[in-house]
């Protein structure tokens, strides 16, 4: 299991958690999504021999929000 936390921009509200929680939980691998707008900081726990981090980041992407480096 691989843990990796990304900081993110355009997150303003709970719903934005949400959307973020939903998309990435679609992806097989995901075990666990934490997504707090506050902190702008997302949490995953994920197989990696089922999902790459740069799938995540592109889920994320595609939502909407950009991933700070």
């Amino acid at each position: 299991m691989t843990n990796i936390k990304l900081q993110t921009e355009g997150m303003h509200c709970t719903s934005c958690e949400m959307l973020i929680k939903y998309a990435l939980e679609d992806l097989d691998g995901i075990s666990k999504v934490e997504a707090s707008y506050k902190s702008g900081m997302i949490e995953i726990d994920f197989d990696d021999s089922k999902t790459k981090k740069e799938q995540i980041i592109e889920v994320i992407k595609n939502e909407g929000f950009k991933i700070r480096k």
